[in-house]
């Protein structure tokens, strides 16, 4: 083979992989993912506003939250812990038409009063959601968490449900 077929064909084996990784990196499932991973750093440096600005404000889900509610609820957090900390483990995006659900487990960790301790979850009973994201005009946002385990708050999140 000559040089010039073999330079050819490098370009050609570069170019497509360049074009799957591009496909991948773009795909919903990622940029989702993405997006989700920066919201929990977003929200273990307080940051409510960055927060915020993933949430739809169409926000519903089965415990009669919205996004003020939600927002409210992020806040108290916020203002009630110190050095948080999520420790979470993703599943693979799951995409449809217009919309990406994705199943976390995690913990939440902080200070209160000087002293640091887990918030919610454990590592032997972590806590899980389903959280699902929809395209909307400004790009995507997270939109309701079909399913929810806090195991500190089973029994009120189990009254609360609605559907």
């Amino acid at each position: 083979m000559s040089r010039r077929a073999v330079r050819i064909v490098v370009v050609a084996a570069l170019l497509v992989a360049g074009v799957i990784a591009f496909r991948y990196y773009f795909s919903p499932g990622e940029v989702v993912k993405r997006k989700l991973v920066a919201a929990i750093g977003a929200f273990e440096e307080e940051r409510l506003l960055a927060v915020m600005s993933t949430i739809s404000r169409k926000y519903s889900d089965p415990w009669g939250l919205d996004y003020e509610t939600l927002g409210g609820y992020l806040h108290e957090t916020m203002e009630t812990y110190d050095d948080l900390r999520v420790d979470y483990v993703l599943s693979k995006p799951e995409v449809g038409e217009g919309e990406v659900r994705i199943d976390i487990e995690f913990v939440l960790w902080g200070r209160y009063e000087g002293r640091k301790g887990t918030v919610i979850g454990s590592i032997s009973d972590p806590c899980t959601a389903t959280v699902l994201w929809r395209e909307e005009t400004p790009g995507w946002r997270f939109a309701s968490t079909p399913e929810l385990d806090i195991p500190e708050l089973r029994d009120e999140l189990d009254l609360r449900r609605k559907d």
